[in-house]
């Protein structure tokens, strides 16, 4: 299309009181470039990056100003990193493929430490899940598959001595339970 009919606008959508609840950019009357949404008390909600009508770009959710998620859209559809906030504070990494979960999920505590890494496969929890203690040391670990527990999963003492051993089988437990003492002593075995 020949860029000189192409017709380029910004449109407000305000309320009954004249607080801007929107700010569109249009091309051709459809939504192309930067898109802000607005609450009721005047802060921004969310900036969308739209192309030809369809999400594209970056985008960034906020509640009560303080910023949520900051991610990317391809397609219409989340694509590629995107972060995780709580009150300010990063939470969460997460990688889209698609518009689903795909790659490492991994969780962060109040200080910025790694707490969990789960990975994940179109959209499902499949592999290996670790979660660590806040000062690093690996406290359990298992492997999923189709977001359920299915393997070894192995809970550790903060020393890293192993606390407990266990088997599920497509979710549920299976096998036998081992307790061990934090000198590495087997302390119970039970069935699942």
């Amino acid at each position: 299309m020949d860029n000189q009919n192409e017709e380029a606008a910004i449109r407000e959508i305000k309320d009954d009181k004249g607080n801007l609840l929107r700010s569109i950019s249009l091309k051709n009357g459809v939504p192309d470039g930067e898109t802000k949404v607005f609450d009721g008390e005047g802060r921004l909600a969310c900036r969308l990056t739209y192309a030809a009508g369809e999400l594209s770009g970056p985008a960034e959710f906020f509640s009560a100003g303080s910023m949520l998620m900051s991610a990317s859209f391809k397609n219409g559809k989340l694509e590629g990193e995107a972060l995780l906030f709580s009150n300010g504070l990063k939470v969460g990494l997460a990688n889209f493929k698609n518009g689903l979960f795909d790659g490492n999920f991994t969780s962060f505590d109040n200080h910025g430490n790694v707490i969990r890494i789960a990975s994940y496969v179109e959209g499902k929890q499949n592999g290996d899940c670790k979660s660590f203690y806040s000062d690093g040391s690996l406290m359990e670990e298992s492997v999923y598959k189709n977001n359920l527990p299915d393997g070894e999963v192995i809970k550790y003492f903060p020393s890293g001595n192993v606390m407990e051993v266990s088997e599920f089988c497509e979710g549920k437990p299976c096998g036998f339970i081992d307790t061990y003492d934090e000198d590495g002593n087997l302390k119970s075995r039970k069935e699942a």
